[in-house]
Formats: C-alpha cells, structure tokens, sequence
C-alpha cells in the first residue's frame, strides 16, 4: 500500500474521532507510530504535540522520536518504554524531554498499541502531558526534605545523624591511612538567657555568627555539625601531625572569644571546648563523641577557657557520679541524710540571730560524702526536688521542736536550688510542710541563688506569694551571678547574702575592701539586711562590723554543727538572755 495513502487514512480517522479532537483542543500531546516501519517512525502527531515540543508536523514525521532525547533523559526510563514497544503492550513513564530550543520539559508519556485481528501492533498510541511545573515542585519539595533531614535549618552545617555517617566513613580512611583525626565540641555558656533577653532571632542570629567563625577558621571541607540548641561539633581528620588538632583548636578557641555585635551592643559568649583523638580516645564514632562530651563539661564545670583534652581520670569522675545517682534515692529511704546548723550571728550585738541548714550525707561504705559532689548530681537528676523536700521539712520540724522545748524561737533557712524553686509544686510544697510541722512562717528563710535573677518572671509571682505567707527571702551567694541590680530592687527580699570570695582576702586587698564596702553600700540603700558568709578571721569580722555589715556566718564563730551541739548553743543563748 502506498504510504502517502496509508497516512492519509489515519488522518481521516483522527480527524473524524470526537475523542481525539478533545484531546487536541485540551494541548495533550498526541503522537501515533508505526511499528512496521523501518525505526517505528512517527506517523501523525497533533496540535498539542507540536505546542509542547515546539516542533512542526512537518520536521518530525517519518521520523524516530528519540530526536525528543538528551543527555538528561533517563536511560532506565527509556528501557521501560522500548520494552513496551517490543512486548506490545501499554505503559507509562514521567522522562525529561527535550524541545526544539534545547530546553527540557518533564514528560508524562502513555504508550499503548492499536492491536490488529492478529492480536499484532498495527501502530503506538503515545500520548504526552507537560508535567514540569508539578515536576519542579515535587523536585523542590524533595530538596528541602533533604535538607531539613540533612542539614540544621538555622545555621545550614550539617545535623547528627548525618555528621555520624560521614565521621564513620572518615574514620575508616584514617585507619588505613594511618592518620589521626579528632572530634572537638564546644558548648555555648549561658545561650538560653540570650534568647530570654533579646528574643528567638537574636539567639539564631548569634548562633549564625558563631558557625560562620567555625566555618571561617577550619580548611574547607572540614565537617561540622549543630547537634543542638547551643552545641556544635567539629571532626579534623586525616593528620599526619597531631599538634595541628592544638593549634586548630586554640586558634578556634580564641576567635570564639571575640564579641559578637548585636543590637548595638558588643556580647562575650562564654563556651566549655572538649576535645577526643582517634585512636588513643577511642576507635568508633560513639566512644570519641562521648568522651569529647565528658571533655567538654569538665571545661565548663572548671570554667576552662581553653580547649580541654578527654583523659580516662573523667571516666572514673563518671562512674563515680553514676553511682552516686543511683545511691541517692535508696540514701534518703535509709536515713543517711542528716542537717548540720551553722549559726547567723549579728556583727554589733554579737547575739545569734538565725541558723543556715545545711544537708550531709553519711555514706555507710564511702563514709561522709560531700555536698558538693552529690548536690549537682541531685539537680542534673531531678532528685534534687524530693530531696531538698525532705531537707525543708527536717529543718522545719526540728526548729518547732526546739522552739516546743522553750529554746529561743529563731529563723532557719534553707537553701532552694533552682530547679526546686522552677517545679510547679514548690509554693504548695512549703505551705504543706509548715502546716504539717506546725511552724511558723516567719520562722523559714528561704535562700535562692543570684542565678535565679536571670528568669524574673518566673521568680517575681512566686517570691511574693512566698512573700505574702509570712516567709522571709533571701539571695545567696551575691556578686557570683550576672543579676540585674533592677531586678533586686523590684524582688521582695529582705536578705543580701555576699559570696564568701568576696571576704577571702579583706582585709588585705584594697580592691576587694573596695568591692565589698560597695556590695554593703548597695544591700543597705535597698533596705537589705546584709550578711557576709564564710568570715573565718577577727581581722573579718572587725572590718565588717566598721563597714556597718548587719550579719555574719563563718568558721570565726563557728562551723556547721549537728542538732545537739545546735542544742548547746540555744541553751546558753536563752540562759544569756535570762
């Protein structure tokens, strides 16, 4: 048959079909191939087709579609559809096309058989519909999945997960180049009240700023990640020189310290930098990032401000604390806790005018086991909140018994860590051990850290309702914290409490008699009662009594005491007194 002839048929059909002049109108591709032709040629093509690819029915006819391909066409796909052809049968494929211009567009393409008597292909039907925009959207939708499964959304280094696959892979061409590699970890100080301060931006801001002079200081390609809020960590690999880890990290350390400009203001950001080396720290990607972390709270618990290198000692530090963390809740079921009373003296009357509880731990197989060991645990565990519980109502108890056997009715304080002054209950808790242990509330101090001056929102409704039960307030270790002098001007306090570092060496220090006079100067104009803690000379005590200091504790009157020696002391106050 003649093909002019046998094209002219097909035209007729088409033209003829309803279906295929909708189809037309709506700008989807049409395109007819016969397979019984030399290259399954095209035969026909439509409107649309010719919208889509920018090619006339004159250039492509009696032609192989493959002109429609590149180097962007997927091979896999291409298969899919010669496959088809060859098994003569309908399938469909989303492929990158090329059109006339060179640009390329996404490709929906249908390809289905008109099948003869014989159950043979007479042609392919191929219909195409322009999927680029959905194409592009999808594609742009997949990126940023990507990268939020990939990437930190604030900084742009990468995140945990994908820091861990690539130190992995990093570590094993370390081995076997016999190269040495380190993992650094540096943990901002104080973040959380940047973003309390000045806002959510301004703390991704400072954190933007931050892993630039990371990225900045450290060769191109070095991996880092933002594991966290206030966290960042860093992998140097293949070193042939394991100084370079030192100088890498000093020249970090000390770019870091630089102030950061915000809203006009210049602000220091302190960090803890902690440091493991592959192998000697460890040999996998979880061992150097643990002891990089242990590293890294050892340089913020000492206030280090140089990068601090993991040795096995912290191990034992962190055994020891997992076993005192486990030992603390069976301690207080058991009894091992007990108070000791340090007495409050009154520097011109020399009269005793209150006693600090003060908790202590006698371990049955460790022995006495101090405060300052089991305290930060106990606050880092949550059990600080049942624990000081206990101690609150201890101290309360035991003072309304003293006070039952006719001995001097004084005030006791007790020390309130903030996360027990955070908890929700803690308001309820006081008013439930005074009601349970009958004593009064004028007779409870409650001391709270100069810390606690950073969240005064927090800190303001529940000191007044304190407050507002009779309950004195007091701010402890004064001069150690960043507090705002406006805040303790609006807080309901009636006690200052200055840090004994700031007693240490008066008299003998002009700056620090200095510093001193002015810390007394302050609590006074605020109408304070002002104490001093840890005064363990006469030279002390007189300098404070001529500087008009109110209160005195310290081992230059006496020690923390237990209950009977505490017993002794009231006795011959009340007998004084008489």
């Amino acid at each position: 048959m003649d093909k002019d002839v046998n094209h002219s048929r097909i035209e007729s059909i088409i033209n003829s079909s309803a279906l295929l002049r909708s189809i037309d109108m709506m700008g989807v591709g049409l395109a007819i191939t016969d397979p019984n032709l030399e290259d399954n040629p095209l035969v026909y093509v439509n409107r649309g087709f010719e919208q889509i690819t920018g090619y006339s029915r004159e250039e492509v006819l009696m032609r192989n579609s493959r002109f429609l391909q590149g180097e962007e066409t997927d091979k896999e796909h291409l298969n899919v559809i010669r496959q088809a052809i060859r098994e003569g049968r309908s399938d469909t494929v989303t492929i990158k096309n090329y059109k006339k211009d060179g640009t390329t567009f996404w490709n929906q393409f249908i390809v289905s058989p008109i099948l003869g008597d014989d159950g043979q292909p007479l042609y392919f039907i191929g219909l195409q519909f322009d999927v680029t925009e959905e194409m592009e959207a999808r594609n742009a939708s997949d990126q940023k999945i990507h990268q939020l499964s990939n990437f930190d959304p604030v900084t742009g280094l990468w995140n945990m997960n994908r820091f861990k696959e690539f130190v992995k892979s990093e570590l094993t061409l370390n081995e076997k180049e016999q190269k040495t590699a380190a993992i650094l970890r540096i943990n901002l100080n104080r973040f959380r009240y940047i973003n309390e301060s000045y806002g959510e931006a301004a703390g991704n801001e400072l954190l933007i700023g931050v892993a630039n002079r990371i990225r900045g200081c450290l060769p191109e390609g070095t991996l880092i990640c933002r594991s966290f809020a206030d966290e960042f960590i860093i992998l140097l690999s293949r070193l042939s020189d394991p100084l370079q880890i030192h100088r890498m990290a000093t020249d970090l350390s000390g770019r870091l310290k630089n102030p950061y400009a915000m809203f006009g203001e210049e602000i220091s950001m302190g960090f803890g930098m902690g440091i493991s080396i592959f192998p000697d720290d460890g040999k996998d990607v979880p061992q150097l990032l643990k002891h990089a972390e242990l590293a890294m709270k050892e340089a913020k618990t000492e206030s280090l401000s140089d990068p601090h290198y993991f040795d096995y000692y912290l191990m034992d530090k962190l055994l020891e604390r997992v076993q005192i963390e486990k030992k603390l809740p069976k301690a207080l079921a058991e009894s091992e806790f007990e108070l000791h009373y340090q007495p409050k003296i009154d520097l011109s009357t020399g009269a005793l005018t209150g006693l600090e509880a003060l908790i202590r731990w006698n371990d049955p197989t460790e022995g006495r086991i101090s405060p300052a060991s089991f305290i930060p645990i106990a606050e880092d565990s949550g059990f600080i909140v049942e624990l000081g519980e206990w101690v609150l109502w201890e101290a309360c108890w035991t003072n309304k018994k003293w006070q039952d056997a006719g001995y001097p009715k004084l005030p006791v304080s007790v020390n309130v860590s903030a996360v027990q002054f955070r908890h929700p209950q803690f308001v309820r808790t006081v008013e439930t051990v005074l009601e349970q242990t009958g004593l009064a509330p004028e007779y409870l101090e409650l001391e709270v850290t100069e810390s606690l001056l950073n969240d005064p929102v927090l800190i303001k409704d529940r000191l007044d309702s304190l407050k507002n039960r009779g309950i004195s307030l007091s701010i402890d270790d004064f001069g150690t914290g960043y507090s705002s002098i406006y805040y303790l001007k609006e807080l309901p306090l009636q006690v200052l409490k200055i840090d004994r570092t700031f007693i240490e060496n008066t008299p003998s220090s002009p700056r620090d008699n200095s510093l001193l006079q002015s810390i007394i100067q302050l609590g006074k104009s605020l109408g304070l009662t002002v104490l001093a803690e840890g005064v363990e000379t006469k030279e002390q005590f007189d300098f404070l009594r001529q500087n008009e200091c109110d209160q005195i504790q310290g081992f230059y009157y006496s020690r923390p005491v237990d209950k009977a020696a505490v017993e002794e002391m009231l006795k011959s106050s009340s007998s004084s007194a008489s």
